[in-house]
Formats: structure tokens, C-alpha cells, sequence
């Protein structure tokens, strides 16, 4: 016989918790176990030894040191054998019930036939259900193999308080002692069960508490904290300010409102109202729920228009006018926010500020403003004087007295510009040319510019005009830019300087016809150059600076050809003679192509020969970064 074949004991395994299911493998098979547990316990037929003998009392000795009483009593009670007697009575009891499962099975039979138990076995359950652990806890019950009910399963109905949520702590005590009654616990329970149940901040003061040993205690210092309750001004605000969220159902919405209400009086006729009320919607619509006479009805009302509700909004139309009641209702909060965003980026059409709107405006009485000179009068920006005496004068903002500038006309208008020797090109800037009116059309051009950090530029366009410097005309090739490259309006570069002779004296300067006057030491900076030759090689991490200059004339000389043929010869020597080879790998046609063109190109010329072995090492296509494909050898061994 094994244990499966035992009815009772069958569905025990199959349903009491693993733990201690895991006490009776240890009992049986002297190791905590696996996943297999049950499997093995169910067929187990018995131990091969009898009572008494020398394997009996080692195995009696062994699970004695290893299994506490608690342990013993729980595998008892899994497999329905009395618990009484000490420690070693009841391995005694186990391993002689366990070496005959017959007899464990006719005990079985006749406990069950019995009617009741006598007062002796009832004290002694009682005894037994006092050791309460983390793991088991075991109720007081006339029957000691009725199944236990364990913590997880009464903590499932208690509802946990933490101090913090809406619910009164006379309303949670008053729940808390239904349960505990119902299950008929002690106090000692009701103390273990009662800490347990306790979360947040009323777990925090309970454990700052000392001397709580008892469930009376525990329940009279909650109520001394906690036992504070709002007046009905509150709790009518804070129901009359709940509304229903867009993740909430109705009938969660319904019951959190109901547990809002039993922190006070509030009869069910308010909590039916305040419901409604809170719900986001027409009246038209909400119609329905009104006229209940008590919960019950009102609930049955709620899950009708709920169901009504949702088959309306699956046939409304997507972007219809009928949702702005349900997408407008939470963002009411948040219009004085809106409007105060709105408002901040008004500008005035009068006098041009933001935040304000003309017909407020508070400099309406100085008249119309002019928006190029920003004074109020009479005039508006298109009439304004200042603007015709400036047109022909462009001002450079960034020009300082250390800087040397001269004014140049081109087709009349007058541009403030630098002269600057450094510069091999004349340069304007883009929104200065726009201004120049008639003039020949821009040229592309491949020429870059260069400046300070090595930066380059490539120019807009050029353009060859006449430009007048000191009432004299020179012919000059002029390079467009963009207005963020360069920070003057325009720039005299060396093509036109080397077209006159070129008078510095202090902070003056003279443009003449060529003369054999002497020039003067010019302080200018170099602006930009262009790049014409080959950019210097960086070399100054070369501390020697013979090892320098070698690097550099290697550099300069240097002239990769392709070499077809050498005369070297090379020989590799081999430790074995297995063949060196790999599989081919299989490419798709197109790059089978590429393939075999650089096979034939490298045929051509002779760098590779042609071979009739029977190795050969796989090929590989590596993408370069103009997009085409490398032809790589893989000699790699596997």
C-alpha cells in the first residue's frame, strides 16, 4: 500500500501548503527536497524496517534532532495520527504508523467512525495551537484533523488600516473583531493578527509603543491615536468634492464614496446624491438614477446606466460636441492656468508689448507708435524721418576705435568697412549685398575661407563690381557670406589693397595711386585666407625634431604605387600535414558578382595567381564607407 491509496491522506497532500509538505519529505526522505515532493510522498509505501530494531531507533534518533515539536505536531495532524505525549512519543508514533501503512490506514478509518473526541484530546489541540508561527497558525476547532486555516487566509478578510486613509479606526476595530470572532480566536490571536493588519504610520506607532501584549491594549491606544472623526461640515465637503475618475468604474466610484460616508453619519438619501453628483455627465442622462428608495435599488440603477452609458459612447460620433461633458469636466480646474498662459502671449498692435491688448493699452493717449524709432507721435514706421536719413549708411555694431575702417560706396550706398591686409579676399555680407540693388549676378565658386581655429567657410556666391575708396575706383572680385560668418558689413582684402598704395599713420588711413612711399608696419588682424595650398601636416606630438623633419619628408615624398610583382619568395612551415581549410560560405547572386569581378580584377593584375587546389579559406564582403564592398579573406581556423 502506498499513501496515495489512503483517500484521506490523498487529498491532504494535494492540498495543504507546501511548507509543510516539505516537513513530511524531510521525515521521510531525511532532505528538504523539490518540486517533486509531493510526487514522492505519494509513493511512498512505508519504511523497510520494524519497529524496535536497530534501524527504527537510528531513524527515531535522527528525526528527533532534526524536527522541532511543531514540526512533528503538523506532519501528526497531515496524516490524521493523534499528537498527544512528548517529543519522542510522537516520532515513536509516526515511524511505527509509518513502517505499517495498513494499520495507519484502519487507525484512520476507525477516527473517522468515532463521534467525538473525549475533553482530554480537546485540551491538548488547544495546547498545540498556542505554538503560532509565521508559517502555520492553527485554530481552536472540536476535530484536530480538520484542515488549518493559515494567516494569508485571514489576512485576505482583514482589512488592513494605516493611519492615513478615510476610514475611521472605530469603523476598522469594529470589523476587525466580526472576523476574529467568526474564526473564534483567542486574544493572543487577535493581538498577532491585529499587529499584522497594520500598515503606514499605525504600524509606526505601535512599534514606538512598549508593553503591548494584549488585544485590549493594542485597541485602546489605536483609539487614543487615531480615534479622531470629522465633523459633518467635512465630511459633506469632502464628499461633495469627490468626483469619479476616468479610471474608476462606477461601482468602485459608489463604494469608495460608501466608505468616505462611515467615518460619520450620513444617510443614504446624501450618499445617493453626492453620487450623482459627482458623476460627469448631462442630467439628462443621469436621469435615471434619481428616485431610489433605498442602496439596493440605486446599485441595480448604477450598473444599467453604466451599460447604457458605454453602449452610447461606442455610437457616438468620434470628435461629436456630445463628449465635451466628459472631456471637459476634469479640466475645469485648470482654466484660470490656461487663460493666464493665453494671456501672456497677446502683444499690444499698439504700442507692441505682451500681456496686454490695445484696447487696455495704457499709452494709447500718446498716439501711434513708430516701430523704427519706437518714439510715440504722429507718424507711423514707413513715414519715419530717421529711417530716410540713414538709408545710404550701413553701421557696423562691432567696430571699436582699435579697429581700422574706411568708408566704400558701391552703387551709392555707403558701407563702414575693415581693412584688413591679412585677408586675400574682399568679403560682404549677405543682407548688406540684397541692399546694393542692381548689380551682375552671383557666381558659384569652389574657393573656401579660412579664419581663426582653422574654421573654414565656403563663400555664397562672388560678384566683380567697381568700388570708390578715398574718390578712387578700383576693380574688385567681392565674396558673398552669410551675415553669421562674418561680423563686419565688409571687408577690403588684399585685392584691393595691392591695386593702391596703402597709408597707415596712427588711426588714419590713406588709399593713394601706387607711389614708392614706404608702408608702414600694419598691426591688422587676419581675418581669412584662402585655402589654395595643401594644409601643413601636424607633427608636434614628435618630440625629437630630427625624427620631425624625416616624418615630414617621408610624408611629402611618399607615393603609393601599385606594386604587380615582387621577387620575394615565402615559405610557410607547418606542424602537421592536415589541410588547413573551412566550408564556403553561400552569398546571394548579386554579391556573388561583386565577388567574382575582384577576382578577376586581381587575376589581371597579377596580384593573385591562378591555383587548382582543393582548399580554399571562406571569403568575406565588408561594406566601406562611400557604400561599396572590401573582398576579405577570412583566415581564421575554427
Amino acid at each position: 500500500m502506498k499513501l496515495i491509496d489512503i483517500p484521506e491522506l490523498k487529498a491532504a497532500i494535494a492540498s495543504e501548503r507546501t511548507s509543510k509538505i516539505r516537513c513530511l519529505h524531510k521525515l521521510l526522505f531525511d532532505f528538504d527536497g523539490d518540486r517533486q515532493n509531493r510526487s514522492r510522498i505519494r509513493e511512498f509505501s512505508g519504511f523497510d524496517f520494524q519497529p524496535n530494531d536497530k534501524d527504527f531507533n537510528e531513524k527515531a534518533k535522527l528525526i528527533e534532532e532534526k524536527l522541532s515539536l511543531n514540526e512533528l505536531i503538523t506532519i501528526s495532524n497531515l496524516l490524521l495520527i493523534n499528537n498527544e505525549g512528548t517529543k519522542k512519543e510522537i516520532v515513536l508514533r509516526l515511524l511505527t504508523y509509518l513502517c505499517d501503512l495498513d494499520t495507519l490506514n484502519q487507525n484512520i478509518i476507525r477516527e473517522n467512525d468515532s463521534g467525538s473526541h473525549s475533553e482530554n484530546e480537546n485540551e491538548q489541540n488547544r495546547k498545540s495551537y498556542e505554538n503560532l508561527s509565521e508559517e502555520s497558525v492553527q485554530l481552536s476547532v472540536h476535530n484536530v484533523y480538520q484542515p488549518n486555516i493559515s494567516f494569508n487566509v485571514i489576512e485576505s478578510i482583514i482589512m488592513p488600516f494605516d493611519g492615513d486613509s478615510h476610514q475611521s479606526i472605530e469603523k476598522w476595530i469594529e470589523l476587525f473583531e466580526d472576523v476574529v470572532n467568526m474564526f473564534n480566536l483567542s486574544d493572543l490571536h487577535k493581538l498577532v493578527f491585529g499587529k499584522r493588519s497594520l500598515k503606514g504610520k499605525a504600524k509606526l506607532y505601535i512599534q514606538s509603543e512598549t508593553g503591548v501584549n494584549s488585544w485590549g491594549k493594542l485597541k485602546n491606544l489605536l483609539l487614543s491615536e487615531f480615534g479622531y472623526s470629522c465633523n459633518s461640515a467635512e465630511l459633506h465637503g469632502m464628499l461633495s468634492k469627490r468626483k469619479l475618475k476616468d479610471d474608476e468604474s462606477l461601482e468602485e466610484y459608489f463604494l469608495k464614496m460608501k466608505q468616505l460616508c462611515n467615518r460619520g453619519n450620513v444617510e443614504d438619501a446624501a450618499l445617493m446624491h453626492y453620487v450623482i453628483n459627482g458623476i460627469p455627465d448631462s442630467v439628462f442622462r443621469k436621469s435615471i438614477l434619481y428616485g431610489c428608495q433605498n442602496l439596493s435599488e440605486f446599485k441595480q440603477k448604477l450598473r444599467v446606466y453604466e451599460k447604457m452609458r458605454s453602449d452610447y459612447d461606442k455610437a457616438k460620433p468620434k470628435f461629436g460636441n456630445e463628449t465635451k461633458d466628459r472631456i471637459e469636466a476634469p479640466k475645469i480646474e485648470n482654466k484660470d492656468k490656461f487663460k493666464d498662459t493665453k494671456l501672456n502671449n497677446i502683444r499690444c498692435f499698439n504700442c507692441g508689448a505682451l500681456g496686454h491688448k490695445s484696447s487696455v493699452c495704457e499709452n494709447k493717449i500718446k498716439g501711434i507708435k513708430c516701430f523704427k524709432c519706437n518714439k510715440f507721435g504722429d507718424h507711423l514706421a514707413k513715414d519715419c524721418t530717421i529711417k530716410k536719413e540713414h538709408s545710404n549708411v550701413t553701421v557696423d555694431k562691432t567696430s571699436s576705435e582699435n579697429l581700422t575702417t574706411k568708408i566704400v560706396r558701391i552703387n551709392d550706398l555707403n558701407i563702414v568697412s575693415l581693412i584688413d591686409t591679412g585677408s586675400q579676399k574682399t568679403l560682404i555680407r549677405k543682407s548688406i549685398f540684397d541692399k546694393i540693388g542692381k548689380i551682375s549676378e552671383l557666381e558659384q565658386s569652389n574657393i573656401k575661407l579660412s579664419g581663426l581655429g582653422n574654421t573654414s567657410v565656403k563663400p555664397l556666391g562672388i560678384f566683380k563690381t567697381k568700388i570708390i575708396i578715398n574718390d578712387l575706383e578700383f576693380e574688385s572680385e567681392i565674396c558673398v557670406v552669410s551675415d553669421s560668418s562674418l561680423s563686419f558689413d565688409f571687408i577690403v582684402g588684399c585685392n584691393v589693397i595691392n591695386q593702391c598704395t596703402l597709408i597707415v599713420s596712427g588711426k588714419e588711413i590713406k588709399f593713394t595711386k601706387p607711389s614708392d612711399n614706404s608702408l608702414s608696419d600694419s598691426f591688422l588682424i587676419n581675418v581669412a585666407e584662402v585655402m589654395t595650398h595643401e594644409q601643413e601636416i601636424d607633427l608636434t606630438h614628435i618630440q625629437n625634431k630630427a625624427h620631425q623633419e624625416k616624418v615630414r619628408n617621408l610624408l611629402r615624398n611618399y607615393k603609393p604605387n601599385k606594386t604587380k610583382k615582387i621577387d620575394v619568395k615565402m615559405n610557410i612551415r607547418l606542424t602537421s600535414d592536415i589541410p588547413i581549410n573551412s566550408s564556403p560560405r553561400r552569398f546571394p547572386i548579386i554579391e556573388k558578382e561583386i565577388i567574382n569581378e575582384q577576382i578577376e580584377q586581381w587575376l589581371k593584375d597579377k596580384i593573385i595567381p591562378p591555383s587548382t587546389s582543393e582548399y580554399s579559406s571562406p571569403v568575406v564582403l565588408v561594406k566601406k564607407k562611400d557604400g561599396s564592398s572590401r573582398l576579405c579573406i577570412d583566415y581564421r581556423i575554427k
